[in-house]
């Protein structure tokens, strides 16, 4: 976890630790800007570096009271003293290193755990308190695993993950390396899975698992469940937001990003790059192609082709769609040339009836 550091550094001392240019107005003396923080533009003080990450922060930039500020060399403010660096969420990573570290814990398993002597737990990995281990579970090297989290039978954790408190992983569920899963998390839970049979609900047995491949990172209360037979699937660098739920034998692709409130329905396949953003409902069964775009609120309906942004419900094309709004809008002045038109016909055909 991060915390806060109490360190102070001169503008040409960070600018070393960070690899940057300085760049300064004219007559200005580096050595006379301490800064000892990290803020955004908005709230930052006179000691605190702030971050411009494109050309519509520049505004916010040139007001900002920030006593430096971290930009590319197109996004320099040249009346403001500037750390020029080619890629600013790069260096600005650096820059949480030295104020914020990740402080790990000690490895080893805490007094209060519960853990079966039949699991295998790296040695450097830790145990926080409360969490249950069960027999056959291996959890590789420098894995943290917070309070109260739930580690199922057979679940394999790869090296260097992070499962923060009341995790659930449950039996046989294979975590990849360099994963973090939030708090609330469940994965294993069953599919939701049922036949009519002799005129009620029966339940279908979920015996398959859930891989999620390295450097995933699922977001707070998200719900992803076990396959019926084989294997739900989180591709690798995949980053799915707080409250997602991705049903039984659901096969996400690698570098997805799904925003908060998703839902995927069974069986369904998503390629690598795809993008769904927050309140996208997506049906069973269909397929969404490589680095297609979602956008919010989106029903989908039908499998989407690669490439493709859609948006709407039932959702289309998005140029489509944005022709139909334009039109919709259009509508209250449609309406009222309709009826001055109908008024008109009204009047002449009275004339001639007279």
């Amino acid at each position: 976890m991060r915390r806060k550091q109490e360190l102070t550094l001169t503008l040409p001392e960070l600018a070393r630790r960070l690899g940057a240019q300085l760049e300064l107005p004219a007559g200005q003396n580096p050595d006379a800007i301490i800064l000892n923080g990290l803020s955004t533009l908005e709230c930052a003080q006179p000691h605190d570096l702030a971050f411009v990450g494109g050309e519509r922060y520049r505004t916010a930039a040139s007001q900002s009271q920030a006593g430096a500020l971290l930009v590319t060399e197109a996004d320099r403010i040249p009346e403001r003293p500037c750390l020029v660096v080619p890629h600013v969420w790069k260096a600005a990573l650096a820059a949480f290193d030295l104020w914020y570290p990740d402080i790990k814990p000690a490895p080893g398993i805490h007094p209060s755990a519960v853990v079966d002597p039949a699991a295998q737990i790296h040695p450097t990995a830790s145990i926080g308190p409360l969490a249950v281990v069960e027999a056959g579970a291996r959890i590789g090297a420098q894995v943290e695993v917070g309070a109260q989290c739930f580690i199922g039978r057979d679940v394999q954790v790869g090296d260097g993950t992070l499962l923060h408190p009341a995790v659930r992983l449950l039996e046989r569920v294979q975590v990849g390396r360099g994963v973090i899963i939030h708090s609330g998390a469940v994965l294993g839970s069953d599919g939701f899975g049922y036949e009519i049979i002799d005129g009620r609900g029966v339940k279908i047995p979920q015996v398959g698992t859930i891989v999620v491949e390295d450097e995933v990172e699922i977001g707070a209360n998200t719900t992803i469940d076990r396959a019926f037979l084989h294997a739900t699937r989180v591709g690798a660098g995949s980053k799915i937001d707080n409250l997602v739920q991705i049903a039984h034998n659901v096969q996400i692709g690698r570098c997805c990003g799904l925003a908060s409130q998703v839902g995927v329905a069974g069986s369904t396949v998503v390629g690598d790059g795809v993008i769904m953003w927050g309140q996208v409902g997506v049906p069973d069964h269909i397929r969404i192609g490589d680095r297609a775009v979602l956008l919010a609120k989106s029903g989908i309906k039908d499998s989407v082709p690669a490439g493709e942004t859609v948006f709407g419900a039932p959702a289309i094309p998005v140029k489509e769609a944005g022709r139909q709004l334009a039109a919709v809008k259009r509508l209250p002045d449609a309406l009222r040339q309709i009826k001055s038109l109908e008024r008109q016909i009204e009047k002449l055909i009275g004339e001639k009836t007279v």
